[in-house]
């Protein structure tokens, strides 16, 4: 009798201590600590630039636009009219090959469509692109192209929230000597805009304020000037 009581009370000690020891039912032992599987790696991001050569999309207020600059080792030394270097001179034709290749079923590297400006007579020598260049070839490929004449924070907001996006003579500034196309593709926040600026990636990646480009814009400049406004029909 005694010796059943302390076979029980043994029995009732292991039963007591047995959740702070675990055992594998199938073995009789100790169960091994579960390992989780190894986390998947973050994909690769691919190099905004490499090689010389850009790679980056935007979201614009339009879609997706590709990024082109064009002082690109693919195109940089190409001459525009067979005398001015795209890198110095084609900031027109890499903002219009931007809306093309994003916006259209064709696709146009910088160079070609510094070929077709100077094709179609919009080139200018030794002064980069012609300012009706906007309002008339952007109607060639299809876009649906205006003058855009509200030169208010307002009307520029509005006009992106509204499925457009701009493009910009800037004269003088933060941009340029001279002048300079740059793309208006979206709204930032509160007075800020998203550019694409042909000559810049650093000025395309951080926000703007829409007063800061309205007092730069090249008000001298004719063919519907300096502001256009663009969408896909």
């Amino acid at each position: 009798m005694k010796k059943k009581l302390i076979c029980g009370v043994i029995t009732l000690l292991f039963l007591v201590c047995a959740p702070f020891y675990r055992l594998d039912l199938a073995s009789g032992e100790p169960e091994p600590p579960k390992t989780l599987p190894a986390a998947a790696p973050d994909p690769e991001e691919v190099p905004v630039f490499k090689d010389g050569t850009y790679t980056l999309s935007l979201t614009s207020s339009v879609g997706l636009l590709t990024y082109y600059n064009q002082n690109d080792a693919r195109w940089a030394d190409a001459l525009y009219g067979g005398r001015d270097p795209i890198a110095s001179y084609g900031c027109g034709p890499t903002a219009l090959a931007m809306l093309v290749t994003s916006f259209t079923n064709q696709t146009y590297t910088p160079a070609d469509m510094a070929n077709w400006a100077a094709s179609n007579n919009y080139w200018s020598a030794g002064a980069g692109t012609k300012h009706n260049f906007f309002l008339e070839g952007a109607a060639a490929f299809g876009f649906h192209a205006s003058s855009f004449q509200n030169f208010t924070p307002e009307g520029i907001i509005s006009e992106l929230k509204s499925g457009h996006v701009l493009v910009a003579l800037m004269g003088p500034g933060q941009f340029t000597n001279v002048g300079h196309f740059i793309i208006i593709y979206d709204y930032w926040s509160g007075n800020q805009v998203s550019i694409a600026d042909p000559a810049s990636l650093e000025r395309t990646q951080i926000p703007w304020d829409i007063q800061t480009l309205i007092n730069e814009l090249a008000y001298g400049a004719n063919g519907g000037g300096p502001l256009w406004s663009i969408s896909p029909k």
